[in-house]
């Protein structure tokens, strides 16, 4: 990293730190808030941390994933809580990545993103539906150009966020080729006559960040609410977010496995315990290891979504990173055991957080480790 990158993620990482510590720590219980803390929100915003122009400068003009990588990573290492580092993540990258190149002097969509670098208002991408969820087969919003602009009908879920979006990018179909179903994204305020919130949805980690979903029932937006190309949004959009999203992501666990690392230390070291045996010191030492090698894979995550040239693909650092995080959650909770401690609030909290989100992702990455291994069988044997 050049010098002028290496103090930019510096800065970013204290204020984050800083920020984190004296402002979630001191809140009790805020990783079971069902309710989104929405006074803590305003303050992040009134300490520029929802700002999209913190990742357009400074060195990182080029590293916009990494540095929303190790800002989260320091929000959940100062904080403790993996809910509002996800909540703060999608705002980033949601206004960031899909909305970069929109123009804010537009007048329909200016009160918006004036409010967006406070925090006053946030954008949820939409792209999940109740009974395909991502899949393309099977998503069926549409969208028909109409009246100079397009009519949309549909239901969305599962919107990080959504329960508190000013506005969402809504991944519709707009057309079919070879009777393979074409996508187009639209910027929908929440506002717009036929669109409803739906009530927020209970997920069982990661809380506070809101989840819900909305119900577009003839939604008319004008033209220019189209973003990106017209029926390549799919391709455009939702796959590379979904890889930055993933890479991004690796920020805030990273953080979450110091956070709990730190809580870890502080208990072997305190004075009225006996002193820690030589196996219990080993055991500490390779939990450091983990975590600087899951550090190292993050970062490379991050440096390969802001440069697919960096790496011909991030599917096995992804895997690996993800089995990394499993065996360390795993050698924490012998440790912890085997010591007969117990980890101060809200370590419990992020234990159960990192496992839960572990389980879901666990298919998929079976899957892909499947797909990898098949991808090098073939090559050998066209040799």
């Amino acid at each position: 990293m050049t010098t002028r990158l290496n103090v930019a993620l510096k800065s970013i990482e204290t204020q984050f730190f800083d920020f984190a510590r004296d402002q979630m720590v001191p809140l009790p219980g805020l990783g079971r808030l069902s309710a989104f803390p929405e006074n803590l929100w305003e303050k992040m915003g009134r300490q520029n941390l929802l700002n999209p122009t913190l990742f357009n400068g400074q060195g990182l003009e080029n590293n916009f994933c990494l540095g929303i990588t190790r800002a989260g990573r320091s929000l959940v290492h100062g904080g403790g809580n993996l809910g509002m580092g996800l909540s703060w993540m999608i705002h980033h990258l949601v206004v960031g990545f899909l909305l970069g190149d929109i123009k804010d002097d537009n007048a329909i969509y200016r009160p918006l993103f004036q409010k967006i670098p406070t925090g006053r208002a946030t954008v949820s991408f939409a792209v999940s539906e109740p009974k395909g969820g991502a899949h393309p087969k099977y998503m069926a919003a549409r969208a028909e150009q109409r009246h100079g602009g397009y009519l949309i009908n549909g239901e969305k879920t599962y919107l990080t966020n959504g329960p508190i979006a000013h506005a969402f990018v809504v991944i519709a179909v707009t057309g079919y080729e070879k009777n393979k179903k074409q996508f187009s994204a639209f910027l929908v305020p929440k506002d717009t006559r036929g669109l409803a919130i739906l009530p927020s949805m209970e997920i069982p980690f990661f809380k506070p960040s809101p989840h819900g979903g909305i119900c577009l029932h003839n939604c008319w937006v004008p033209g220019n609410a189209l973003l990106g190309r017209f029926g390549h949004a799919h391709q455009d959009m939702v796959l590379p977010f979904r890889e930055i999203e993933n890479a991004a992501m690796t920020g805030p666990v990273t953080g979450a496995m110091g956070f709990l690392l730190d809580a870890l230390g502080r208990e072997m070291a305190k004075p009225e315990r006996a002193n820690p045996n030589d196996g219990e010191v080993s055991q500490l030492g390779g939990l450091v290891a983990m975590l600087e090698t899951a550090d190292l894979l993050s970062q490379n995550l991050a440096s390969t979504a802001d440069d697919t040239a960096f790496y011909p693909g991030p599917g096995g650092i992804l895997l690996q990173f993800k089995n990394l995080v499993s065996q360390y959650m795993e050698s924490l909770g012998i440790l912890v055991e085997t010591s007969n401690l117990t980890l101060p609030d809200p370590c419990g909290i992020l234990i159960h957080d990192l496992k839960s989100s572990a389980k879901i992702g666990k298919t998929i990455s079976r899957i892909k480790q499947v797909k990898l291994g098949r991808t090098l069988l073939e090559a050998h044997s066209k040799i």
